[in-house]
């Protein structure tokens, strides 16, 4: 019997968007991914003008109005002291210096509290006000801001992006740009290949001189636009810069004067200079992204103008409570109902399990949990990860429940205080027959053949071998890459591919026909070749990766996620 079933939350993130070098340990960090720095050919800090380091004002009365908001935090409240034993229980085992979490209960802040310290050499104390990078969950914010557009006319989600951004040009392939809708972007259909450099320019500028510049330049796209689901944070950058050019203003002035104060979320920051102002902040626990070394983030370690839609946000419980209330009871001022509730309806499954887990416009929704028994209920929720940083945010409809945990460290999940708050705070239906999630070896034979990748690793071969599933790789035999040629089971047509100790879920999609047509992994996606017999071999991978560039994929795809089980 299945012990648990794990269920990926990407990053989305997570952008959560960090791997690690060789080391597979889950505080490495990797600096690139996808497209390698040397191809963006993005410059340094230095060889730009930082003229966009300034805050935006906040209107006294906004912040008079924020301040008074009552926060209700009754230690004393036996319902929770269970929830914050876990909660201190998960922080030791992941060895997160701190952690702050807020609980929503019928619309309002129930609960909220830090435990540990902002870091790992500091002993001033996480509050429940404590800023954190919140990374991926930055996602559903930009998803407002584009949303808001196309409410007012601005902006059709059916529209291709060029329609917006007519000066994209797919270096590799002048088609592609017109052939990605708006609605690709929000949904992770895009198919545009992921890339982020960790830390990069600062400016604001350049969120459109790089998305039009060195990413289009080396860019590509992995499948057709709309065949499916996989994770992108370009795909959020690219709307990012929708939202910018149609609105007028730069991306990080529209979210905080369109977006964030009218929620209320005044201390929702993107500059390391707002944040060092702030002055009540957590340092990240990782490990430097090129060098392996420990490192203690502050504020300004890393910054990246162009990767903000994507997931570079600072933010505390208590900000992310208000988005939680948002999504909960809307606000006509922020977004019309009918499109905050298209937000949280399934607009692509993610075929991660079965149909019930699926990506709406910037949230993860999720029908069913195993809690001992099956529960038919909803769960939107968004994870995020930047070194040094873990985020969650849930929303639980269902039973009128928000929960979010912030930690500085990486890979900092507290999915099992989340299931516990589940159990004793909900009132939960009643249990349903649970969906087969039987994985039988007897179906692996149809995942056998020959898949291809032009752009990265080229040709895979799958084959079975008794009840065992495996996979061949010549590209990264050839670049000397250590991986596990059998593929681990999880659930019906999933598996983990291990490089280097690392996880990579692999998922094999069908076409209309009922037939296998695509291996999907998050850094790179293969077509089943033609079972003709008479098809030559694939060609080699056009787009040729140094050894050290692959892994920087590897890594960073396993990074940027949070994996919900849910015990049986």
């Amino acid at each position: 019997m299945r012990r648990a079933i794990y269920i990926t939350v990407l990053f989305g993130v997570t952008v959560t968007a960090c791997g690690s070098n060789s080391d597979p340990s889950p505080h490495k960090a990797s600096q690139d991914a996808g497209i390698d720095t040397t191809d963006l050919d993005v410059q340094s800090d230095d060889a730009f003008e930082a003229s966009d380091d300034s805050s935006p004002d906040v209107p006294a009365d906004v912040v008079e109005d924020v301040v008074q908001q009552d926060v209700i935090q009754d230690a004393a409240d036996p319902r929770f002291e269970p929830i914050v034993d876990s909660l201190e229980k998960e922080r030791m085992k992941f060895g997160a210096p701190g952690v702050a979490l807020a609980i929503v209960e019928g619309g309002k802040l129930s609960f909220s509290t830090g435990l540990g310290s902002k870091g790992e050499n500091n002993n001033d104390p996480v509050h429940d006000t404590t800023l954190f990078r919140i990374a991926s969950i930055t996602k559903p914010l930009t998803a407002t801001a584009v949303l808001q557009l196309v409410e007012r006319g601005d902006i059709d989600l059916e529209q291709p992006i060029t329609t917006y951004l007519p000066t994209l040009d797919f270096a590799k392939d002048p088609s592609w740009a017109s052939s990605i809708r708006i609605k690709h972007l929000l949904t992770h259909e895009s198919a545009i290949v992921d890339a982020l450099e960790i830390d990069s320019t600062r400016s604001d500028d350049h969120l459109k001189e790089v998305m039009l510049g060195p990413y289009a330049e080396n860019g590509y796209l992995m499948a057709p636009p709309g065949r499916m689901y996989n994770y992108s944070n370009p795909g959020y950058m690219f709307a990012g810069l929708v939202a910018e050019t149609v609105g007028g203003d730069y991306y990080r002035l529209r979210m905080h004067d369109e977006v964030l104060l009218p929620q209320g979320m005044d201390r929702t920051y993107f500059l390391p200079s707002e944040v060092l102002a702030d002055g009540d902040y957590a340092l990240g626990k990782t490990v430097h992204w090129t060098t392996g070394q420990p490192l203690t983030v502050e504020p300004d370690t890393y910054d990246n103008a162009w990767g903000r839609p994507a997931g570079y946000a600072w933010s505390s419980v208590l900000d992310l409570a208000k988005f939680i209330q948002f999504l909960r009871d809307g606000n006509d001022g922020v977004l019309a109902h009918s499109l905050r509730e298209e937000m949280m309806k399934p607009q692509v499954s993610t075929k991660e399990f079965l149909d019930r887990l699926a990506y709406g416009y910037g949230l993860m929704v999720q029908q069913g949990a195993f809690l001992g028994s099956f529960y038919d209920i909803k769960i939107v929720q968004h994870a995020g990860a930047l070194p040094g940083f873990a985020a969650d945010m849930y929303w639980v409809p269902d039973c009128d429940l928000g929960f979010i945990t912030l930690a500085n460290t990486d890979g900092a999940y507290f999915i099992s205080t989340f299931v516990l708050a589940l159990q004793t705070l909900c009132s939960l239906p009643a249990p349903t027959t649970p969906p087969d999630i039987t994985v039988n070896p007897s179906t692996f034979t149809q995942f056998e053949g020959v898949f291809h990748d032009p752009f990265n690793v080229g040709t895979m071969v799958v084959t079975k071998d008794g009840n065992d599933l495996n996979i061949e790789l010549p590209t990264l035999d050839d670049l000397d890459i250590p991986y596990e040629h059998r593929l681990t089971p999880t659930l019906p047509n999933n598996f983990l591919f291990y490089v280097q100790g690392i996880p990579l879920p692999l998922t094999f999609l069908f076409d209309d026909q009922g037939q296998v047509e695509y291996l999907r992994t998050r850094p790179f996606v293969g077509k089943k070749a033609e079972q003709d017999g008479g098809t030559p071999p694939p060609p080699p991978p056009i787009h040729k990766l140094s050894r050290n560039g692959l892994l920087q994929r590897f890594h960073y795809s396993n990074i940027e996620r949070s994996s919900v089980i849910f015990r049986r």
